[in-house]
């Protein structure tokens, strides 16, 4: 009996370890994007300096975590010079350049198998060990949750922290005790410890969930005041945890002064009726959300459906998620509007977790960070859940759909086995042969290719290349050929590489007219012409 219980455990614990394997193949193939000399600094500076300076918009454990192997390997974050001169440091300044990006990568293994196993045990409580298994299999088979979770960002992270949290939450709604609570608020503190992102994500998914219980569990409808009570002490303990994430810091009210006007007035009269010399515990803390708030409310250029804006689109996740998610996820998911609404042991598990994915997708369309699906990552915990429960109920519907569910788990496979190593820029065939039509920045383009395209100018015996590439790379010190800019709007000639980022932002204001239509793809992102 015992070796029995173990074996779906075992599975998962296969499949766990098959995804960080495909995650680790790809550590050396990418060059640095244009985000992980921050995120991995700024976790040096804090064991180089004992600090946290270095772009606070993001809470320190994942930085920590990612920067254990950078800084025991000997990679180090130089504070001098200009910020280009600080973000060059990391991955240039010390060691070789490929095992500086290995290093850097490691950590993220331990945020991916964190929201693995979380959704796996949350699965589990919903929809059994069939049904758990299934979940896991859609979550890490899923070609973009393996290419956002093997980069040395905070995306992985925070799936990882909605994975936590939304597992303890239904854990107490099944069991609303002051234990359940308590965990509750340490696992939404380790999600805000994550990614700031999680505190509304978590908060609405929750709310969306509880909404759903209440609907059909008479058992807590009946203890609502008692159940409700239990949630003060858990926002006690998500404020510890939190607190302790940032050292058990204390900072003065005065700190915030430069970012104020990121809060709504009435947030703003509060803080100004303090005395500037306040302690105020995690101040970094406060300091990083004000200043996220600040990159929001200002706006940033973002391009979709070959349109720029600054104001973002509310279609925007919805429309990324259709085009980046394997169509086999897709339908299983849609069929279960079917199926897993008419089983009445799958109903509510698969309505349940449906609200939790959707209210994740409620907060972040307001937003005007149109800047890629990897920021609504965590969206595809609830997402594999739901979509296990419509796997279940067609596996029970009868035969024939028992046969197309399978088909569908195995076209699933097949597309993230085919997306290999490319999972991040994965699209799937809504977005045709050119997705960047559609979408670019980390959708598709972050930077990741240079390395590629310098085994092909090597290939090729390039003297020279004019090139407008998306992300931080020193061409130099990565030994290319002599390496000019090029211009929109004036022609070039010999070798030329532009990135899909440049052609299309550009492209919408009428530049690079004068490239050629043939033109060899390096990776998924960069266009490279020869040019007489």
């Amino acid at each position: 009996m015992q070796r029995f219980a173990l074996r779906p455990v075992a599975l998962a614990a296969l499949l766990i370890a098959f995804g960080v394997i495909r995650m680790a193949t790809t550590f050396r193939i990418f060059s640095a994007t244009a985000d992980e000399a921050t995120h991995v600094g700024a976790g040096l500076e804090i064991y180089q300096y004992h600090r946290y300076l270095f772009q606070r918009e993001n809470p320190p454990l994942p930085r920590l975590v990612l920067a254990i192997a950078p800084f025991l390997g000997g990679m180090r974050y130089n504070l001098h010079g200009t910020f280009s001169d600080q973000i060059h440091s990391i991955f240039y300044g010390h060691g070789d350049y490929r095992a500086n990006l290995f290093r850097a990568r490691a950590g993220t293994v331990v945020f991916f198998a964190i929201a693995a196993v979380a959704l796996f045990f949350a699965a589990r409580d919903a929809l059994g060990d069939s049904g758990a298994l299934l979940a896991l299999f859609l979550f890490t088979m899923e070609p973009i949750v393996l290419g956002y979770s093997a980069l040395a960002t905070h995306d992985g992270a925070g799936t990882a922290g909605v994975a936590v949290a939304l597992f303890a939450f239904a854990r107490w709604l099944r069991q609303p005790n002051l234990k359940t609570a308590l965990l509750f608020g340490a696992a939404y503190g380790f999600s805000i410890l994550c990614k700031f992102s999680c505190i509304p994500f978590v908060a609405l998914a929750c709310l969306a969930m509880g909404i759903v219980r209440l609907l059909h569990d008479a058992e807590l409808r009946r203890q609502i005041p008692r159940s409700l009570a239990t949630l003060a002490p858990a926002a006690a303990a998500t404020l510890v945890v939190i607190w302790a994430g940032y050292g058990f810091t204390v900072g003065t009210v005065g700190e915030l002064a430069p970012w104020n006007d990121a809060f709504g007035p009435a947030v703003q009269r509060f803080i100004k009726g303090l005395s500037i010399r306040a302690p105020l515990p995690a101040s970094d803390f406060f300091t990083g959300i004000e200043s996220l708030l600040k990159i929001d409310q200002s706006g940033f250029l973002t391009y979709a459906a070959g349109k720029v804006t600054t104001t973002g689109r509310w279609w925007y996740f919805p429309f990324a998620i259709a085009l980046k998610t394997t169509i086999a996820a897709l339908v299983l998911y849609l069929a279960g509007l079917w199926f897993a609404l008419r089983d009445s042991t799958l109903r509510w598990p698969f309505i349940e977790w449906s609200a939790a994915a959707l209210g994740i997708i409620i907060v972040a369309m307001p937003s005007t960070l149109d800047l890629g699906v990897r920021y609504v990552l965590s969206f595809y915990v609830p997402f594999a859940i739901a979509g296990a429960a419509s796997a279940l109920a067609m596996i029970r519907a009868s035969r024939a759909f028992r046969v197309v569910a399978i088909v569908l788990l195995a076209a699933h496979l097949g597309a993230s086995a085919l997306a290999h190593p490319d999972y991040f820029p994965y699209f799937n065939a809504f977005a045709g042969r050119d997705p960047s039509r559609y979408l670019i920045d980390s959708n598709l383009d972050w930077g990741q290719d240079v390395l590629r395209l310098r085994s092909i100018l090597r290939q090729e015996h390039a003297t020279s290349l004019a090139q407008s590439l998306m992300g931080p790379a020193d061409y130099e010190a990565l030994a290319f050929p002599p390496v000019r800019s090029a211009s929109p709007w004036a022609a070039s000639h010999g070798w030329v590489a532009v990135s899909d980022h440049s052609y299309r932002m550009t492209g919408a204001e009428n530049g690079w007219r004068w490239l050629p239509d043939t033109y060899r793809r390096v990776g998924k992102s960069i266009r490279l012409y020869y040019i007489p």
